[in-house]
């Protein structure tokens, strides 16, 4: 009968403990509103030097000095509209302002000071955050699908020919307090918001968006390529947080979904195995004390 106790509680401790990892938190993507058709958005100037292409619109708000504030088209081809501190790119960044701090959300993985994205690579989803700068030099791989955010306190930095590869442009987004500079044939991937400036070096490309909200954007013979998103965030429709078990030598989101799925699988089975303890251990003490009442 002790043994009977003694399991029953450790059910009731296993079940208590092992729960708490179910409930989980994932990082989503805000929707982009007005701001979705837009490739390049500044907020005082738009400039541009050479061949650059961009796919979808570009726009100026508020702007600052007299106009024109959108420059260097041409040379530069613009496969949409251009927006100069009209009504359309007065909408587009207020909701660039909401994207700002809808994507302010809770870290996963805080990096303290500057973190070389390179050297954690590859990543699953999840939020990253810097207390200092985001550098990259060389290839950051994003493993799986989900929600991709990285949060800098400071700047984000590219070094020449570096790159970000897999996940979904829609789901990839870059959040800096300050400047964010991609360097010469960066290849770059997602939405690219900062608080001031966006410099893109010569050659560089990018498959998302480029959002500033009080400086200028800054282009240098480069390729931009806006993907349609989804209500919600994603070309996909997910905004799971994550569907691998760990990052291959990078860090793993405390709130990974496998983990997830394991805490649960992992209490239920418990649960039955405990039990059956229980049932045995019962009929064992019945049995004994039916064998010394005869």
């Amino acid at each position: 009968m002790r043994l009977a106790k003694g399991v029953s509680v450790i059910v009731f401790i296993l079940m208590f403990t092992l729960g708490q990892t179910v409930v989980t938190k994932a990082a989503t993507s805000p929707v982009f509103g007005a701001a979705d058709s837009y490739s390049v958005l500044g907020g005082s100037i738009v400039s541009n030097t050479g061949a650059t292409v961009v796919f979808g619109d570009v726009g100026v708000s508020p702007s600052i000095g007299v106009p024109p504030h959108v420059t260097g088209f041409p040379p530069g081809v613009v496969n949409g509209s251009i927006h100069d501190a009209d009504t359309s790119a007065s909408n587009a960044q207020a909701d660039n302002t909401s994207l700002f701090g809808a994507i302010d959300q809770g870290c996963d993985t805080t990096y303290p000071g500057v973190q070389d994205l390179a050297l954690v690579s590859p990543l699953v989803a999840g939020v990253y955050c810097s207390t200092g700068s985001f550098i990259l030099t060389g290839n950051l791989t994003l493993a799986g699908t989900g929600v991709w955010i990285f949060k800098s306190d400071s700047t984000i930095i590219s070094s020449p020919g570096s790159s970000v590869t897999g996940g979904d442009p829609c789901n990839v987004w870059w959040r800096a307090v300050s400047s964010i500079i991609l360097d010469t044939t960066t290849v770059f991937l997602g939405n690219v918001l900062a608080l001031t400036t966006i410099t893109m070096n010569t050659g560089a490309a990018l498959n998302g968006r480029l959002l500033a909200q009080t400086g200028a954007v800054n282009l240098n013979s480069n390729t931009i390529t806006n993907t349609a998103c989804a209500a919600g965030g994603g070309t996909t429709g997910g905004t799971t947080g994550g569907t691998t078990g760990g990052t291959m030598g990078g860090t793993l989101p405390s709130t990974s979904g496998l983990a997830t799925g394991i805490s649960n699988n992992l209490v239920g089975f418990v649960i039955v195995v405990l039990a059956g303890i229980v049932t045995a251990s019962s009929f064992s003490t019945y049995r004994r004390n039916k064998e010394t009442a005869i």
